[in-house]
């Protein structure tokens, strides 16, 4: 059954544009295409399309509040740490046309996750990655003006703004046939499954983080760490910044890599749901991150480079639940 109701996705785009300022119209329809295939094969297809939309606005909703803490001209604590409470405030009314459009937004996609069929089975865990997500804004806004970055908090934190975890909630919501028994299983899966599509998200905007000097990306932070660039050089000079940040681009392939092997190595340990072929639409939106046009008017150019070698090996992590 179709409960297909709210806002369409053109309204929606068309309330983010009234206060945003990315190509939108590009970047949430190639989402939304994304939406499509990328779901668990334990859905029930007759909530597909409330699905994607939803999946959708959502993603809207986390573009309007990450730009509070990472975009230079928007940057803003205090409507910042209003955003961030919008899902916990109910309809409070405030006065302020960014976080009013952001609150409908919101308010318009949580309706509707409210009636899938197991939403109370999954609200606690669901509500739960929400915080981390948001919590992952004001990391990055603490980066561009606390300069708190660091290798461990950087691995915490940041991947959790791409949503993939928070999205698989929405499929466990629609999954029927899910055995719950198995979830413990599945969230190290899915942490591996967002390490990997933020990776893919980061290679593919970097430029657009060096034009927008927004220094918690971190390809930048590690690029800092490892005396490749400075911030100074993000502000003076980021034609050359930019291409040497280019050249860690095979590094962090690696990484990603590295989480693909884990996801193949557990796909034999869930039976509710075909990890198998979630792991084959993962490399689908891997492939698309790596080919997807730029969606905003670049102005940097990036000339190829040879790789930097990175001598720090990737740790290796045993998994003693897998079923050998």
């Amino acid at each position: 059954m179709n409960r297909l109701n709210g806002l369409s996705l053109n309204e929606t785009i068309e309330l983010y544009n009234s206060v945003g300022h990315r190509n939108a119209e590009f970047l949430f329809h190639w989402i939304n295409d994304i939406y499509k295939f990328f779901h668990f094969s334990s859905v029930d297809l007759d909530y597909k399309d409330n699905l994607v939309n939803d999946k959708t606005k959502l993603t809207i909703f986390d573009v309007l509040v990450d730009d509070l803490a990472d975009n230079c001209k928007l940057r803003n604590r205090e409507l910042l740490e209003k955003a961030i409470r919008i899902p916990w405030n109910g309809t409070k009314t405030y006065n302020n046309k960014y976080l009013d459009i952001t609150q409908q937004i919101w308010v318009d996609c949580i309706k509707s996750i409210r009636q899938y069929p197991k939403y109370n089975e999954f609200k606690d865990i669901f509500y739960f990655d929400l915080d981390k997500t948001l919590s992952s804004m004001k990391y990055s806004f603490l980066v561009n003006n606390a300069a708190i970055d660091n290798i461990v908090e950087d691995e915490i934190y940041i991947q959790h703004g791409v949503m993939a975890i928070l999205h698989a909630d929405l499929d466990l919501m629609c999954s029927p046939g899910f055995n719950y028994e198995e979830l413990k299983k599945l969230r190290p899966i899915l942490h591996w499954v967002q390490n990997i599509v933020h990776i893919g998200n980061l290679m593919n905007t970097f430029a657009r983080e060096v034009e927008e000097a927004d220094f918690s990306s971190p390809i930048l932070s590690f690029a800092f760490r490892e005396r490749i660039i400075d911030k100074q050089m993000i502000l003076d000079k980021p034609e050359q910044a930019l291409n040497k940040l280019k050249q860690l681009v095979p590094y962090f392939k690696e990484k990603a890599e590295d989480n693909f092997q884990k996801i193949k190595f557990c796909a034999d340990a869930i039976e509710s749901i075909d990890i198998h072929d979630y792991y084959r639409k993962l490399r689908k939106v891997w492939n698309e991150f790596l080919e997807r046009k730029q969606y905003w008017k670049p102005t940097l150019v990036v000339e190829e480079k040879r790789p930097v070698i990175i001598s720090k090996p990737l740790i290796a992590l045993s998994i003693p639940w897998v079923r050998m």
